[in-house]
């Protein structure tokens, strides 16, 4: 019995059923909205710097207490327990204001590929005052991401694509904001589009920056955390339309005055585990001693007390080695 000869597919057809099989088969967990508002932008001066951290629910966060033998010490939000861990946003006792974003654009296993500088937010948070002294550290940004800086003078959103090629756009007065594709460069070798989640965050969040009514203050920010125009995956603040699904997991805003201490509000909704608020000044958590994690629960997070306002205002570096 003759054998019948088998069909050969054409190639193009296979190269396009290949390519919808990737395409369905990469679905981004990451995503963040990052805005900030500094100068003439800000009620009474200074900068507003906001996260909102969007991630699948498979892990816990907590509050940290970064405090180098050597450096500047820092107050952090750190990530435990997933593929991605460690310092998602931070403010130190300088007033600098680092909070990062993915790079949906190249898939994450892409990105782990480049070699980098390990804790590299932490790094930032302790040995950078502003946001001039972080760009002088720009080198170090090697893999694919995005970053919104803010110091009680001036915003700054890095962009950093493979290759050592970034983008840098800065203000001393006005707002910037970021999600997660590329604006500033377009890197040749992007693996996808933006994201409609990613487009449609970043559309919103330049609308509520624009809404009359400025200049903006900390209440506001946390009010443009809190929007959920474009429904549960596609909003500032995820809700996931399936248990799976990426999930505004913690908000992270912090308020930048001219003089005096940071004050920082931060929102977190761990899986399994009640939402939780805290609200405190930076200069009161740089004075704590023993653990470095700093429970939501404390009564630390109940808000700043007036000498905290204060704290800042003066020599810092005295009042730091007093307080320890």
């Amino acid at each position: 019995m003759r054998k019948q000869p088998i069909a050969k597919r054409p190639p193009a057809r296979l190269a396009w059923v290949g390519a919808l099989l990737w395409c369905l088969s990469f679905h981004p967990s990451e995503a963040c909205t990052l805005w900030g508002a500094v100068g003439d932008a800000v009620a009474g001066g200074g900068a507003l710097v906001a996260k909102n951290r969007d991630w699948v629910p498979d892990h816990r966060q907590e509050l940290v207490l970064l405090a180098p033998p050597e450096g500047y010490r820092a107050v952090a939000l750190r990530a435990v327990g997933n593929d991605e861990p460690g310092i998602k946003a931070g403010v130190n006792e300088k007033g600098l204001v680092i909070v990062s974003a993915a790079a949906d654009q190249f898939p994450s296993a892409d990105r782990k590929k480049i070699q980098q500088k390990k804790e590299l937010m932490r790094h930032f948070l302790t040995t950078c005052a502003s946001v001039a002294e972080l760009l002088t550290q720009i080198e170090l940004m090697r893999r694919p991401v995005f970053y919104l800086a803010g110091d009680r003078t001036e915003l700054a959103v890095i962009e950093v694509a493979p290759g050592g090629r970034r983008s840098i756009t800065r203000t001393v007065s006005g707002t910037l904001h970021h999600t997660n594709h590329f604006c500033g460069i377009e890197p040749p070798e992007l693996k996808r589009k933006p994201g409609a989640s990613s487009r449609l965050r970043d559309e919103r969040i330049e609308e509520l920056l624009k809404t009359p009514g400025r200049p903006f203050d900390l209440e506001e920010f946390i009010r443009f955390s809190e929007d959920r125009n474009a429904g549960p995956d596609n909003s500032i603040r995820r809700t996931g339309s399936a248990p799976g699904k990426p999930r505004t997991l913690a908000t992270w805003v912090v308020s930048v005055p001219p003089f005096g201490s940071p004050q920082l509000f931060l929102r977190t909704a761990d899986p399994g585990e009640p939402e939780r608020i805290c609200r405190l000044s930076v200069a009161e958590a740089l004075r704590l001693n023993g653990g470095e994690r700093i429970p939501l629960n404390a009564g630390l997070c109940s808000g700043p007390s007036l000498e905290a306002f204060n704290y800042f205002s003066g020599d810092q570096t005295a009042k730091i080695a007093t307080a320890h």
